[in-house]
């Protein structure tokens, strides 16, 4: 059986945390059915296609829209392509439901090029599970922005029926689901299982484990988030805490490394252009202060308790797991001290607590991917699909 994963490669930390804890529940659901993963890098889905893999935009919005451009104009049947291929496609969990003034999800770079062009019309279906999907919106926001977003909701009912499977990573995107008429599972991220695949072991806590960014996330959805206000509030409760913690920054990327230098020219730092020199990292922190709630499901799944702060909807996502979490304008530096010290209490009973979280998080996605236990159902799944693959 051959699996592509929609999703990002060597771009975001967390997109390889979430992708590798998909592939280990995954690989349970299909036991004792050999499986071939593939992924494409959804930014540029012209690496869909075999042997052009190494073409990447790397951000650059005039890159990305030739590469575009240039994989429109390809016919299909001139590469091997990873998505025609593919017996079972998966969107691997991301923000994949998002309304805003001048943002929208239905105008994602992927979903037209990689589902609707490259599966619309098969002569064979092919099952898409849209798996551990988020919101992005502000930390408070209820959703409803969505009914009132025509374009918006139109894609996300398509995305929704084209899908043979969907659970979401957080409930606001099940409210968002919810209030046009959809519905699905609520479980944890994936990323809370990466460990599992990657095979990381918790060890014994050496360091407070910090994630710090500028603002306090990626987006101010909200228009207000106080960037200055939480670099002083960080920088003052760090300062405090390295009197008497070994302190260690934790970066996913290189704005991080620059970001925490910003705040100490000496600070000790982790980064690495692998994500799966991560894990055994984090494996050696007692706890963490975190803006990157990936970071914190990682901690989290290694028996390490965290604080999230964010500025919009994906910090909420901790609480799937019992972690604590806030809108970075309603943190000071007492606030992360505080919180710092209920994690040094809450280090020997977590592990416990997380390990039934995991229990239950992973029972639930076996359960909810139980129509791919035999290739006779997997079968089933491609004949009712509702999107369907070119013919040759």
């Amino acid at each position: 059986m051959r699996l592509t994963f929609i999703t990002t490669l060597n771009h975001n930390v967390g997109d390889d945390f979430v992708r590798e804890g998909l592939t280990h529940i995954l690989g349970l659901a299909l036991v004792g059915q050999p499986v071939a993963f593939a992924s494409v890098h959804k930014h540029d889905p012209i690496t869909a296609r075999r042997g052009l893999g190494w073409l990447r935009s790397k951000d650059d919005p005039r890159k990305a829209h030739r590469l575009r451009r240039w994989d429109r104009k390809l016919p299909l049947w001139i590469t091997p392509d990873r998505i025609l291929e593919a017996d079972l496609l998966v969107q691997s969990g991301a923000p994949v439901y998002w309304c805003h003034s001048t943002a929208h999800s239905a105008d994602n770079e992927w979903f037209t090029p990689l589902v609707r062009r490259r599966v619309s019309g098969r002569r064979h279906g092919v099952p898409f599970l849209n798996l551990a999907a988020g919101s992005a919106q502000g930390y408070h926001s209820d959703g409803s922005e969505f009914a009132l977003c025509e374009k918006d909701s139109n894609y996300i009912k398509e995305l929704h029926r084209v899908s043979s499977i969907t659970t979401v990573r957080d409930h606001l995107a099940q409210r968002i689901l919810r209030s046009l008429g959809l519905d699905a599972p609520v479980i944890p991220c994936s990323a809370l299982f990466a460990r599992d695949r990657l095979g990381t072991q918790p060890q014994e806590g050496e360091f407070v484990a910090l994630n710090y960014m500028k603002k306090g996330g990626h987006y101010d959805f909200e228009g207000d988030a106080d960037g200055a206000a939480w670099e002083q509030a960080f920088k003052a409760a760090y300062e405090d805490l390295k009197r008497r913690e070994r302190c260690l920054f934790i970066c996913h990327n290189q704005p991080e490394v620059d970001a925490a230098k910003g705040l100490d020219p000496e600070a000790p730092i982790f980064y690495s252009s692998d994500h799966r020199d991560y894990p055994p990292m984090y494996a050696k922190a007692k706890y963490g202060l975190m803006n990157r709630v990936h970071g914190a499901f990682v901690l989290a799944s290694l028996g390490k308790p965290a604080f999230v702060v964010g500025t919009d909807s994906r910090a909420c996502m901790a609480e799937e797991i019992g972690l604590r979490h806030a809108y970075v304008n309603e943190v000071d530096a007492k606030r992360l001290l505080d919180e710092a010290s209920a994690m040094e209490v809450e280090r020997a009973s977590f592990p416990s607590k997380i390990e039934s979280v995991r229990k239950k998080a992973l029972e639930d996605y076996l359960k909810a991917l139980a129509p791919l236990r035999s290739p006779a159902t997997i079968k089933a799944l491609k004949e009712s699909s509702c999107i369907q693959a070119p013919t040759p």
